[in-house]
């Protein structure tokens, strides 16, 4: 038994368990617990802080693994999660309109959570044995693997989420040397993709195009629920000022005028409760997180850990600025939850699991699967 034990978990170094990145991880899922508690009172900050305490034992339990045994997981685990994808519209629980969630009783699981993470470990394991990089036909396969989470996310609908996978792609990508001049091709075809999609009828669904319109014209319909929720955002985050008006006592939260206030908006509650000062601290904790997990990128020497690495790092990042420039009207709205902060037990704990990852890579070094020459 002990000797499976040390098979799976490898060689490591505790001491280089990367305790400050947890640290700040676990400050603002605090931070997030009392602001969810100011935006919905009631049972919902205790819940977060329950989904936290799980989110820190599969944290220990990722970190502790030997991230190079996932190399040969990553087709099971690629095949069990776009199973949770596929059964969604069958077994799922519809919620406004959407089948995101299985409903597991006192909990919802929402598979495409844990699928950024093993879409990473997917793409990793892909570029790290791949014979060739250097032509634009050798991205196909690694596309071919993008899009079925993809497609498979957007239909639910969750526009936001199945976005976050096109930077991962392009990170990985990016850290496994693919030229550059072919991720430019890559953007160019999507750029192309995207316009046909919008003169496709049917293509995309009425409530996106109006936040693509909102966002680009805002007085063309300032009374309909973009438009709306947007400035009411906005409004919230230049009410707090410099100091903010107290825990509990922004105006517009209070009023219920922030839309989604304690999951994909509640940036805009901390921002008007907390004020500019207060709410710089919480951008500069996640600044520290992006340069501590910036440093385990570049300080790994085995490239499959690299390129895990900077997959969880794109997606944290990635997630994490586009919520906050949602709120500040500076990208339209697609319903993202802000890392760690925001309400959800399924993105709190598949976050800290792909901090586990990241804290994996970081304990390990060398010994790992080489990419060719």
């Amino acid at each position: 038994m002990s000797h499976a034990m040390h098979s799976l978990s490898g060689r490591f170094e505790l001491r280089r368990l990367p305790w400050t990145l947890l640290a700040a991880a676990v400050m603002l899922a605090f931070i997030g617990a009392l602001f969810i508690a100011s935006a919905e009172p009631g049972f919902y900050a205790t819940r977060q802080l329950t989904f936290l305490v799980v989110g820190l034992a599969v944290f220990f339990t990722v970190a502790l693994f030997d991230y190079r045994h996932l190399a040969g997981l990553s087709p099971l685990l690629y095949g069990i999660g776009l199973a949770g994808l596929a059964l969604l519209p069958v077994l799922g629980l519809s919620v406004n309109n959407a089948r995101r969630w299985y409903d597991l009783g006192p909990v919802r699981f929402q598979p495409s959570e844990p699928m950024k993470y093993v879409f990473v470990i997917v793409i990793a394991t892909y570029f790290t044995c791949a014979a060739r990089r250097d032509r634009l036909r050798d991205l196909a396969a690694p596309l071919l693997l993008t899009m079925p989470p993809v497609l498979l996310i957007i239909g639910q609908p969750d526009l936001g989420t199945g976005m976050l996978f096109v930077p991962t792609f392009f990170g990985i990508a990016f850290l496994a040397c693919v030229p550059v001049r072919n991720l430019i091709a890559l953007v160019a075809a999507g750029i192309l993709l995207a316009c046909a999609a919008w003169v496709t009828p049917g293509a995309l669904k009425d409530y996106q195009r109006n936040r693509v319109i909102s966002f680009i014209n805002p007085d063309i319909s300032p009374n309909s629920g973009p438009s709306y929720n947007a400035r009411q955002a906005t409004l919230a985050v230049t009410g707090g000022g410099p100091g903010g008006q107290g825990w509990g006592q922004g105006q517009l939260n209070r009023m219920r005028r922030v839309p989604e206030r304690h999951t994909d908006f509640i940036f805009p509650v901390i921002a008007e409760e907390w004020g500019f000062v207060r709410t710089s601290a919480v951008i500069l904790l996640y600044l520290m997180m992006f340069v501590l997990m910036a440093r385990i990128v570049a300080s790994t020497d085995d490239p499959f850990g690299r390129l895990l690495a900077g997959g969880v790092l794109t997606i944290f990042a990635f997630q994490s600025m586009l919520h906050v420039a949602i709120a500040l009207r500076l990208a339209p709205i697609t319903g993202l939850t802000l890392p760690l902060i925001s309400y959800g037990g399924s993105s709190l704990v598949s976050t800290l699991g792909g901090l586990g990852l990241m804290a994996s890579v970081a304990m390990r070094s060398g010994g790992g699967i080489r990419l060719e020459a």
